[in-house]
């Protein structure tokens, strides 16, 4: 057996900048980033929003690294001369002389500020903010802090304090707090650095409670207020904020009043930043290189390439890292007959707030789906920026721009001002996307060979209610969540959307189907005939808050078939034998069917 020691270590996921260097692990240098973010670039405030995998986290931590000054010794840059030494930002005595360990930085990370409720979220922030201070202890025995800055900095480590409703104002002012302490303590500018801003605005919306979780935020973040271009440059304590996430939440949500933030997606065209996070083809290849998997990289690049970040052909890191770590033994012991391309990403992917649209998705929102699994592109809408509350709308731009900001799809072209061409970048994505996305779909209208969608059809051709009902509801009870009736619109559009994503796979059994369409004094909500042309259906659906409310509702949507005259075309139709009504009401996850023969 070859001997493996000649190779670095490879991260694991969570491994932290020190860690890496430390132990001799295996590191892509992004320092020249440094320069570009804090030397280079001109705003206070800078947010990079990329998928998740793609490095944010470990980017943030080595600007920390880098930037965080000695508070016991501030002239002392030993630390950073360890983990820097052989980096490519040491060639720049200029820069490294000017930044290098000279900087108070505090680095938070808001994943953990998530839970089913308001109340155990906002635990979160306390203990975020305890932790934080804590760290800043020292400031304690500070010669220039005053007693009540001193106080205060003590009460912010207190669990019982912050806990207290009357000091909400001191947990929210946190960081506004300590950025000035360290600022008079050290006569330094502070570096702040915010990783996984929106997580917290994500899982509210999940959670509904996202409207108290903005306010939180947002009181939070009013530290971004302190930076040189929202206030006085030679007073402001913060020199600079970094910030990364999925989404661009937008401006109105959290930021309000905060001026010069500039914010860097994956549809961004500032070249300088295409390849902050994730690798490029020349990392990437480099990699394979150093492992001695250069035959592989046709592999490679089939399995996990694709993305375009502006004009930069980009791979997730994670799927590169793991892709060595699991083959290049196999290269070293002649069996490179078991190399093969895992799939990384899904097991790490979020997407239930993707599948929770599913219900809302019309024909031509399926058929486009089908055009993507099929390796075509397709032009859409995109939103560079969204309420994470205003998801539940489930307008069908904002589920193709949560595609493309999740890394299920990338930007292939921009034919007009906001829509894009887009695609399903590579092999691996596409498992993904079939496994969370396309068969999600189906499965809510499949059953073993058989479709549940063809029987619920057959069924509405027949007149058989029972049938309809039964099948229906156990549709409804396997595969739709609550949560998709925790929407700001009218509950009606999801069951719209819901039936339209079965009828849409009967095309076998049914013929001249419409949904939403015009006919008599009104629009109907669905209408079909049998493949013969004998048989027609018109289904009314109504949307109670109760299920006490059924069964009038019910009486209700006969009703109005009748009175609008919605099935007069097809009573009058010699061709047609049959003609059946259907009142459908819905409540929640229960439904009734009811049935009248017109003809």
């Amino acid at each position: 057996m070859t001997d493996t020691q000649k190779y670095k270590l490879l991260p694991a996921g969570g491994d932290t900048y020190s860690e890496i260097i430390t132990k001799n692990k295996y590191y892509v240098d992004k320092t020249l980033y440094l320069r570009s973010v804090f030397a280079e670039d001109g705003s206070s405030v800078l947010l990079f929003t990329r998928p998740r995998r793609f490095g944010k986290t470990l980017l943030m931590d080595m600007f920390a690294d880098f930037f965080r000054l000695n508070y016991l010794n501030p002239s002392d840059t030993t630390f950073q001369q360890k983990r820097f030494t052989d980096k490519e930002i040491m060639k720049d005595k200029a820069f490294v002389d000017k930044y290098m360990g000279q900087f108070p930085v505090i680095f938070i990370s808001l994943k953990d500020i998530k839970g089913i409720n308001y109340d155990i979220a906002k635990g979160g922030l306390i203990n975020l903010v305890k932790e934080l201070a804590r760290t800043f202890s020292f400031l304690q025995k500070s010669e220039v802090l005053s007693e009540d800055d001193k106080l205060d900095l003590k009460n912010l480590c207190s669990d019982a304090y912050l806990k207290d409703p009357f000091n909400q104002n001191n947990l929210t002012s946190a960081l506004s707090f300590l950025s000035s302490c360290l600022y008079k303590h050290f006569k330094r500018q502070v570096i702040l650095l915010i990783d996984e801003y929106d997580v917290p605005l994500a899982k509210a919306a999940a959670g509904k409670y996202h409207k108290e979780m903005v306010e939180l935020i947002s009181s939070f973040l009013g530290v971004l207020k302190s930076t040189p271009k929202n206030t006085n440059e030679d007073t402001a304590p913060i020199l600079k904020v970094v910030m990364t996430g999925c989404l661009k939440v937008a401006k109105n949500s959290i930021f309000t009043g905060v001026n010069n933030v500039v914010v860097n997606t994956v549809l961004n065209t500032q070249t300088k930043f295409t390849s902050i996070i994730g690798f490029n083809k020349d990392e990437t290849k480099k990699v394979l290189e150093d492992y001695n998997l250069s035959d592989y990289e046709g592999m490679v690049k089939e399995k996990y390439d694709g993305y375009r970040f502006y004009n930069e052909e980009m791979f997730c890191p994670w799927d590169v890292i793991n892709f060595v770590a699991e083959n290049y033994e196999h290269k070293l012991n002649g069996t490179e007959s078991d190399i093969k391309p895992g799939n990384y990403w899904n097991a790490t992917s979020s997407s239930k707030i993707l599948q929770e649209y599913l219900g809302y998705l019309n024909k031509s929102i399926r058929e486009s789906l089908q055009d993507l699994v099929d390796g075509n592109s397709i032009e859409v809408k995109i939103n560079d920026s969204m309420n994470y509350d205003d998801l539940k709308l489930h307008d069908p731009d904002d589920f193709f721009s949560l595609l493309l900001h999740t890394g299920y799809l990338t930007a292939v072209g921009n034919p007009s001002k906001n829509n894009y061409l887009v695609k399903i970048p590579n092999k691996e994505i596409l498992e993904c996307f079939n496994s969370n996305i396309t068969e999600c779909f189906n499965d809510m209208v499949k059953e073993g060979p058989d479709f549940k969608a063809v029987n619920i059809a057959k069924s509405l051709l027949k007149g058989d209610e029972k049938k309809v009902e039964d099948l229906l509801s156990e549709v409804i009870l396997t595969y739709v969540s609550t949560r998709d009736f925790a929407t700001k619109s009218n509950p009606e559009n999801f069951y719209q959307g819901f039936l339209s994503g079965i009828f849409v796979n009967c095309k076998d059994v049914i013929s001249d189907y419409r949904s939403n369409a015009e006919a008599g004094l009104g629009y109907l909500d669905f209408a079909f005939k049998d493949d013969p042309g004998k048989t027609a259906v018109v289904i009314e659906i109504k949307s109670c808050t109760s299920t006490d409310e059924l069964l009038n509702a019910q009486k209700v949507a006969l009703e109005q078939i009748k009175e609008k005259k919605y099935a007069e075309s097809y009573i009058k139709d010699s061709s047609i034998d049959h003609v059946y009504a259907y009142a459908i009401a819905f409540s929640n996850k229960y439904c009734r069917v009811k049935v009248e023969a017109l003809k």
